[in-house]
């Protein structure tokens, strides 16, 4: 059976992992609440929400919060990984009409608004994904600042327009270009989202001038590439998951694909792009500016979390058993992952 090595990120990641006290307690509300989101939750739905752990995630990122916030962390990241696994399997009509009803959720939070695509006003045929994010974000909105809701909405769109982007790759077999992949990626993880979201879980709001500062922009996007591709590093470690289910739209099988590299040698040149996200960081960081004692106090919050994510990523990742199963602590060990058979057709 063939291998590969995962690159060792954590023992070149120079931030320490550290966790909210009540993790354990708002991820488990969290996920209670997920449930009753569905009309029918499944079994083989229950065992994928054991296994994510998506709230141990968020209390490896959000370590400041407060536990309503906290709480609501957990909720964003469950709400992500269920849109995303669900569009995964969606043709580009199907994404673009559950898109539609999520935005419309948001935008409208308080009372049910049909998109074009239903035929009446009828709250009980609004998608799963579009009722949780309803319930979310009405909670949210209540104490949430104006800067940042406009930021989440903006990253939430692009969010969802990425999800169809995406959709329409899988839906024509078509692979893209690397940095046609790295365009689409930025927004198809959904990261952005949950990187705004730190400054909900922090209560600041940082003017836009501050937000849209070049440098925290460079900051915030190194760490979008970096979880991204590393996965949450999502195409070191999801690989071994996509390549065996045929799924080609993984960094790790166009960078194979578009530069004839083997498995390893394009782990190891994935690897490279994410410690190179990594150190761009470290050096955006050496060049931030002072915008005054009372924003500098909000930004060091907030850059603090960014670091959080760069390093919650890589242990959560193992932690979870989204995509190592029960080998998560083995494979952190070992940094070995057995690749299954390619699945054909």
């Amino acid at each position: 059976m063939t291998t590969f090595k995962i690159p060792d990120f954590i023992a070149q990641c120079p931030f320490p992992l550290s966790a909210h006290p009540n993790g354990d307690a708002m991820s488990a509300e969290s996920d209670s609440w997920y449930r009753e989101g569905f009309d029918h939750f499944t079994e083989i739905q229950e065992r994928h929400l054991s296994v994510l752990m998506a709230g141990k995630l968020s209390a490896l990122v959000y370590t400041e919060s407060h536990d309503k916030h906290l709480r609501a962390s957990c909720d964003l990241m469950n709400i992500i990984f269920f849109y995303g696994d669900l569009t995964d399997g969606m043709d580009s009509r199907q994404t673009e009409s559950t898109a539609n009803a999520m935005m419309n959720a948001l935008w409208f939070p308080e009372t049910y608004h049909p998109s074009h695509d239903d035929a009446v006003l009828d709250p009980a045929r609004e998608p799963t994904a579009a009722r949780l994010s309803r319930d979310l974000w009405k909670r949210c909105s209540k104490d949430a600042g104006p800067n940042f809701q406009a930021r989440f909405l903006e990253s939430i769109g692009l969010f969802l327009h990425a999800r169809n982007a995406q959709s329409l790759h899988r839906q024509h077999g078509t692979i893209p270009s690397l940095d046609e992949y790295i365009d689409i990626r930025r927004d198809s993880s959904g990261l952005k989202p949950l990187i705004d979201f730190l400054e909900y879980t922090l209560q600041i709001d940082l003017p836009d001038d501050v937000a849209e500062h070049p440098v925290m922009q460079s900051l915030k996007e190194c760490v979008n590439d970096f979880c991204t591709w590393s996965n949450v590093c999502n195409d070191v470690f999801s690989f071994k998951k996509e390549y065996a289910s045929g799924d080609t739209y993984n960094m790790v099988i166009i960078v194979m694909q578009t530069q004839g590299l083997d498995v390893q040698s394009a782990v190891d040149y994935v690897g490279d792009m994410c410690m190179q996200s990594m150190r761009s960081f470290c050096e955006y960081e050496k060049q931030l500016p002072s915008w005054g004692p009372r924003v500098d106090k909000d930004v060091a919050r907030y850059i603090t979390g960014l670091q959080n994510w760069l390093v919650a990523c890589l242990h959560w990742s193992y932690l979870s058993g989204r995509y190592f199963g029960r080998k998560g602590s083995e494979i952190k060990r070992t940094l070995t992952v057995e690749l299954l058979p390619a699945r054909v057709g």
